[in-house]
Protein backbone atom coordinates (compact mmCIF):
# COMPACT_ATOMS: atom_id res chain seq x y z
CA UNK A 1 0.00 0.00 0.00
CA UNK A 2 1.02 2.88 -1.24
CA UNK A 3 1.50 5.81 1.38
CA UNK A 4 1.05 8.45 -0.80
CA UNK A 5 -2.10 6.09 -2.92
CA UNK A 6 -4.61 4.77 -0.19
CA UNK A 7 -3.44 6.53 3.07
CA UNK A 8 -4.02 10.20 4.23
CA UNK A 9 -3.28 12.49 7.12
CA UNK A 10 -1.38 10.85 10.38
CA UNK A 11 -0.55 7.25 8.52
CA UNK A 12 0.73 8.46 5.20
CA UNK A 13 3.15 11.06 7.54
CA UNK A 14 4.32 7.96 9.56
CA UNK A 15 5.27 6.33 6.11
CA UNK A 16 7.07 9.19 4.84
CA UNK A 17 8.50 9.30 7.87
CA UNK A 18 9.86 6.04 8.39
CA UNK A 19 11.00 5.85 4.70
CA UNK A 20 13.09 8.93 5.25
CA UNK A 21 14.49 7.51 8.37
CA UNK A 22 15.50 4.27 6.86
CA UNK A 23 16.88 5.96 3.09
CA UNK A 24 18.81 8.57 5.38
CA UNK A 25 20.03 6.05 8.10
CA UNK A 26 23.71 5.35 7.72
CA UNK A 27 23.86 1.57 8.85
CA UNK A 28 21.08 1.48 6.12
CA UNK A 29 23.54 3.40 3.32
CA UNK A 30 26.14 1.06 3.66
CA UNK A 31 24.60 -1.98 2.24
CA UNK A 32 21.47 -0.07 -0.05
CA UNK A 33 23.45 2.67 -1.14
CA UNK A 34 23.28 6.43 -0.63
CA UNK A 35 20.45 7.11 -0.57
CA UNK A 36 19.48 3.95 0.47
CA UNK A 37 17.12 2.07 -2.14
CA UNK A 38 14.00 1.57 -0.33
CA UNK A 39 11.05 1.62 -2.28
CA UNK A 40 7.35 2.01 -2.06
CA UNK A 41 5.91 0.66 -5.18
CA UNK A 42 7.74 3.54 -7.18
CA UNK A 43 9.98 2.14 -8.97
CA UNK A 44 10.23 -1.03 -11.88
CA UNK A 45 13.67 -2.55 -12.25
CA UNK A 46 15.30 -1.27 -9.12
CA UNK A 47 19.16 -1.89 -9.28
CA UNK A 48 20.32 -4.61 -6.81
CA UNK A 49 20.32 -4.72 -3.57
CA UNK A 50 17.14 -3.02 -2.93
CA UNK A 51 14.31 -3.10 -0.41
CA UNK A 52 10.59 -2.60 -0.93
CA UNK A 53 7.91 -1.61 1.81
CA UNK A 54 5.01 -4.34 0.44
CA UNK A 55 2.77 -3.94 3.14
CA UNK A 56 1.58 -1.49 5.64
CA UNK A 57 -1.46 -2.82 8.13
CA UNK A 58 -3.64 -0.59 10.63
CA UNK A 59 -5.28 -0.91 13.98
CA UNK A 60 -6.75 0.56 16.04
CA UNK A 61 -4.74 0.32 19.70
CA UNK A 62 -7.02 2.95 21.87
CA UNK A 63 -6.41 1.56 25.72
CA UNK A 64 -8.08 2.81 28.57
CA UNK A 65 -5.82 6.23 29.18
CA UNK A 66 -4.55 6.77 25.00
CA UNK A 67 -5.49 6.84 21.71
CA UNK A 68 -3.55 5.07 19.51
CA UNK A 69 -2.31 2.89 16.27
CA UNK A 70 -0.48 -0.27 15.63
CA UNK A 71 0.92 -0.79 12.25
CA UNK A 72 2.35 -3.55 11.09
CA UNK A 73 4.74 -2.89 8.21
CA UNK A 74 5.99 -6.00 5.87
CA UNK A 75 9.68 -5.23 3.62
CA UNK A 76 10.90 -7.33 1.35
CA UNK A 77 14.69 -7.02 0.31
CA UNK A 78 15.99 -8.14 -3.00
CA UNK A 79 19.74 -9.07 -3.77
CA UNK A 80 21.78 -11.33 -6.20
CA UNK A 81 25.46 -10.56 -6.20
CA UNK A 82 26.49 -11.09 -2.52
CA UNK A 83 24.57 -14.07 -1.63
CA UNK A 84 22.83 -14.80 1.16
CA UNK A 85 25.39 -12.80 3.76
CA UNK A 86 24.27 -9.39 1.71
CA UNK A 87 20.79 -10.44 2.24
CA UNK A 88 21.49 -11.24 5.93
CA UNK A 89 23.37 -7.65 5.83
CA UNK A 90 20.67 -6.00 4.49
CA UNK A 91 18.45 -7.32 7.14
CA UNK A 92 20.43 -6.48 10.01
CA UNK A 93 20.99 -2.73 8.94
CA UNK A 94 17.12 -2.50 8.59
CA UNK A 95 16.27 -4.23 11.82
CA UNK A 96 18.88 -1.75 13.62
CA UNK A 97 17.60 1.57 12.11
CA UNK A 98 13.70 0.41 13.48
CA UNK A 99 15.28 -0.23 16.91
CA UNK A 100 16.58 3.15 16.56
CA UNK A 101 13.74 5.02 15.01
CA UNK A 102 12.85 8.04 16.51
CA UNK A 103 10.57 10.18 14.06
CA UNK A 104 8.97 14.02 14.49
CA UNK A 105 5.46 13.44 13.62
CA UNK A 106 2.37 16.02 13.84
CA UNK A 107 0.00 14.88 16.36
CA UNK A 108 1.22 11.63 17.40
CA UNK A 109 4.45 9.93 18.73
CA UNK A 110 6.07 6.50 18.56
CA UNK A 111 5.50 4.80 21.98
CA UNK A 112 7.15 0.95 20.54
CA UNK A 113 9.00 0.15 16.92
CA UNK A 114 10.18 -3.13 16.97
CA UNK A 115 11.02 -6.11 14.26
CA UNK A 116 8.98 -9.19 14.99
CA UNK A 117 9.95 -11.21 11.85
CA UNK A 118 12.71 -11.39 9.78
CA UNK A 119 14.56 -14.27 6.88
CA UNK A 120 16.61 -14.85 4.02
CA UNK A 121 15.65 -17.54 1.41
CA UNK A 122 16.60 -17.93 -1.98
CA UNK A 123 14.30 -16.33 -4.70
CA UNK A 124 12.39 -18.27 -7.16
CA UNK A 125 14.33 -17.24 -9.94
CA UNK A 126 17.48 -19.02 -7.96
CA UNK A 127 20.12 -16.43 -8.70
CA UNK A 128 18.52 -13.70 -5.90
CA UNK A 129 17.75 -13.68 -2.32
CA UNK A 130 14.82 -12.25 -1.10
CA UNK A 131 14.77 -11.06 2.55
CA UNK A 132 11.63 -10.69 4.57
CA UNK A 133 11.51 -8.09 7.75
CA UNK A 134 8.27 -7.45 9.90
CA UNK A 135 7.99 -4.80 11.84
CA UNK A 136 5.33 -3.39 14.73
CA UNK A 137 5.07 0.13 15.51
CA UNK A 138 2.38 1.66 17.62
CA UNK A 139 1.88 5.31 18.08
CA UNK A 140 -0.28 7.32 20.36
CA UNK A 141 -2.34 10.36 19.55
CA UNK A 142 -0.71 13.57 21.45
Amino acid sequence: MSADGFLAGSDADLLRAVLLALRSDSDVQAVLGAPARIYDDETQGAAFPYAILERHEREPADGSEFCGAEHRLRFATYSRFGGRTEAREILCALRSAIDRLQLDLVGQRIVLAHVTYSDAMRARDRRSFRGVLRARIITETV
